[in-house]
């Protein structure tokens, strides 16, 4: 993680003004997308955040994913790698590895780990001006108002063959793959909302089939500005 980014993170996990009243800002914008397994979703979101930071007025939009986790890591005080196999796996196995790996001061239970993670992500999109890929921050971020939930979705077959050619797989290796992969993210999804089935609801969903990189960016810059979650740069002309 490069140093301006960690810096961020510090900053949103520590500082004192974190509660919003009615006296300051709203909570947001934040935009979550979740996505099915080969949408490429990360250089999506770059390409998103380039964008509307050039409608922005002052702050710069940040792409979070992979950050999330290590950031929790580094609040739990443990390994990331560690981290991310037990939120992968859903194995108790593997749990018990982990913990056995510490001694009794740093003993982490399930509920602090889920618990460390929702409060982190949450953090972040109420921060606002981030673009929070997968993580579950669909789940995480819905009660915010200034918030816009993506998903982004393609048939199996134009999956497969889009992570074939980015990741020089063969056909078997792709489609195990993104088994693989699908499992994890539905371990994740456990660890947010546990056992209880939660609704999952998008303001907007995209077959990237269909539609070129490009056009799905403009399509969800769109949809902020309906939302309000952009400012708009426009010069003001004070009247006396």
């Amino acid at each position: 993680m490069n140093n301006s980014l960690m810096v961020y993170l510090n900053k949103r996990l520590h500082h004192d003004d974190r509660r919003f009243t009615e006296a300051n800002r709203q909570p947001g914008p934040v935009i979550c997308i979740s996505r099915e397994v080969g949408c490429g979703a990360l250089n999506l979101a770059g390409m998103l955040a380039a964008e509307l930071d050039k409608k922005g007025l002052c702050r710069k939009w940040r792409v979070l994913s992979k950050e999330i986790l290590e950031e929790s890591a580094r609040e739990l005080d443990m390994d990331p790698n560690k981290l991310k196999n037990y939120l992968n796996d859903g194995d108790r196995g593997v749990f018990d590895d982990i913990l056995a790996a510490f001694n009794e001061k740093r003993f982490k239970s399930d509920r602090k780990i889920s618990k460390t993670l929702i409060d982190l992500i949450h953090s972040f999109a109420i921060d606002g001006h981030c673009i929070i890929v997968g993580r579950a921050g669909h789940i995480i971020a819905k009660d915010i108002e200034k918030s816009l939930l993506v998903r982004l979705t393609a048939p199996y077959d134009w999956r497969v063959k889009e992570i074939m050619r980015k990741n020089n797989l063969n056909l078997r290796q792709a489609m195990e793959f993104i088994e693989k992969t699908e499992k994890e993210r539905e371990n994740l999804r456990k660890h947010i909302a546990g056992d209880a089935h939660v609704s999952e609801e998008f303001d907007i969903t995209i077959n990237l089939s269909r539609v070129k990189l490009e056009s799905a960016v403009q399509m969800i810059v769109n949809a902020c500005e309906c939302k309000g979650l952009v400012e708009i740069n426009k010069s003001k002309v004070e009247v006396f």
